[in-house]
């Protein structure tokens, strides 16, 4: 019985000479091209004068059945008969990348390999070198942003991210939601306001004007740059760096007081309040039963310290309701003489925090506006670092940033 398959090679202008296995037991299939000249290399003109053949060269193509395989073709050459030295110009097929020891379609499915993995992963897995996969990325994916692909932007994202454990080597990100999720315009050398405003001055102006809003955190580098370079964007504190740095002085409450409790209460009464700082730190809707309990046992021992968690959870409901910037500039100012007047001195970082940015941060409640996607963005970005043990180089960032978010579509199976 016949167990023998006919497959098409799916690459056009070509034609199949022959088909053997080399030494190693991988396919070779030796072909030719069908396409009767090319174009000249100093006058552009096309030409068919054929002149004869280069030497042969070896392109590795996808895989069939695990086995590799590979392409032998020797190019055509052709002389020009329009220019005065007569130059020739070697021909060059639309399936193959000149330079590249592989065609185009091992390539993308290399990249697709390559999303969500490392450069190391896959030269092991498909037998080639880093430098092949390295190059392949240099090949196909660019260092910068392509503007063209953009009509507008209206929102755009700013932060930073470390580069190395400590917070150390900080790069700023650039990014624009989209319907599919996040992409990214930038990955900028560091956080310095003229950096970030050199990046902004490079839009191209008619894009820079579509710029509504641009969400960011507290810093001031940042929103310096933005203020001189997009003068016409609302600028948005994120509520998710507001609640932050809330929460953070609420918990500091929680330090000092359970210090205080340790030393004051018997181990036996101490015991009772043991492991409350889970329970403080979640949402009253989503306490359990005896995480409940374990606070009123708290709270009962602190009165401070449930004032504290009371003036949190207040906030957190301003932020959730639905005013309008006015509302919520009233709402957060009646918060603030609440705060003074508990005497708790550990929001009294977070209330000149509200003071210096209140209209930013306010931003939030014209229309709900949120950085959420640049912080989800960037431990996205986090896990890329991670995985692959550290990248420092900024194109480089910006090329595995730019495959892991479209190479599936970029580089799809056509």
């Amino acid at each position: 019985m016949d167990n023998s398959i006919r497959i098409p090679l799916n690459l056009p202008d070509v034609r199949v000479l022959e088909l053997s296995k080399t030494e190693r037991g991988d396919w070779l299939i030796k072909i030719e091209s069908t396409l009767p000249g090319t174009t000249c290399h100093q006058c552009g003109r096309e030409i068919t004068n054929f002149h004869g053949h280069d030497q042969a060269i070896r392109l590795r193509h996808l895989p069939l059945f695990e086995v590799p395989v590979y392409l032998e073709i020797r190019p055509k050459r052709y002389r020009c008969g329009y220019c005065d030295n007569h130059p020739t110009t070697t021909q060059h097929l639309d399936w193959h990348e000149p330079r590249s020891p592989n065609t185009q379609a091992y390539e993308h499915w290399l990249l697709r390999i390559l999303i969500n993995s490392t450069v190391s992963d896959v030269s092991q897995k498909l037998g080639v070198g880093e430098d092949v996969v390295s190059g392949t990325i240099d090949r196909w994916i660019a260092h910068q942003v392509n503007w063209s692909e953009y009509l507008d932007l209206t929102v755009i994202g700013i932060d930073e991210i470390a580069l190395k454990r400590g917070h150390r080597d900080y790069v700023t990100l650039i990014t624009v939601p989209t319907t599919d999720g996040v992409d990214i315009l930038a990955v900028l050398a560091n956080r310095k306001q003229q950096t970030v405003a050199t990046f902004l001055q490079s839009i191209p102006f008619h894009l820079r004007q579509t710029i509504k809003r641009v969400c960011t955190d507290m810093y001031q580098g940042f929103v310096s740059a933005v203020r001189e370079q997009l003068p016409q964007a609302k600028i948005v504190i994120d509520r998710f760096h507001v609640a932050k740095a809330y929460r953070k002085c609420a918990d500091t409450v929680r330090k000092r007081e359970v210090k205080r409790l340790r030393q004051e209460l018997s181990k036996q009464e101490y015991d009772t309040i043991k492991g409350a700082m889970w329970a403080f730190r979640k949402q009253p809707e989503n306490l359990k039963d005896s995480e409940r309990k374990l606070l009123e046992r708290l709270f009962a021992y602190s009165p401070e310290l449930k004032q504290a968690y009371n003036l949190r959870e207040e906030l957190t409901q301003i932020f959730e309701s639905r005013y309008t910037k006015h509302g919520a500039k009233c709402a957060i100012r009646a918060w603030c003489k609440r705060v003074i007047n508990s005497d708790i001195k550990e929001f009294d970082s977070f209330l000149t925090t509200i003071n210096n940015w209140m209209d930013e941060i306010t931003n939030y409640f014209l229309e709900g506006w949120t950085s959420g996607f640049v912080e989800g963005f960037n431990n996205r970005v986090k896990v890329l670092k991670r995985r692959c043990y550290g990248i420092f180089d900024i194109d480089r960032l910006f090329q595995r940033i730019s495959l892991d978010l479209n190479g599936y579509q970029t580089f799809a199976v056509t």
